[in-house]
């Protein structure tokens, strides 16, 4: 069972230690950024320290189903929040932090490419 201040300090280590990475605030929680964007966050609200990070929408949604550890992010589908409490092994917190960071560092290669619209065609 980790303390805020453990937590805090392994999701730093966890973090901090992949490329391009910072540490900031967003909305008053501990932030951690790639290139701008927001990867994983950790908090201490009501007593508990909160990790939260995304996947993709798929697997957010399998890992809160089939694990009642991890819970729905309010705010977006893709987003898995998890009590620090609960935390088994950091290990397995690193595994679904580092698929966060490749979500938000690798763009999606189903984004159209800027200035072209999706389903238009272009007479040759």
């Amino acid at each position: 069972m980790a303390t805020a201040t453990e937590a805090l300090r392994k999701m730093r280590e966890i973090c901090l230690e992949l490329p391009d990475t910072r540490e900031g605030h967003h909305f008053g929680k501990t932030a951690f950024y790639v290139k701008g964007k927001l990867f994983a966050t950790c908090e201490e609200e009501d007593g508990r320290c909160e990790i939260t990070f995304g996947l993709a929408p798929d697997q957010a949604a399998a890992l809160v189903e089939s694990d009642p550890r991890f819970r729905p992010y309010p705010r977006d589908r893709r987003g898995v929040v998890l009590d620090a409490a609960n935390v088994k092994r950091w290990s397995e917190v690193k595994a679904l932090v580092l698929k966060s960071y490749e979500l938000v560092r690798t763009p999606s290669a189903k984004k159209p490419a800027k200035g072209s619209s999706p389903g238009k065609r272009t007479r040759s």
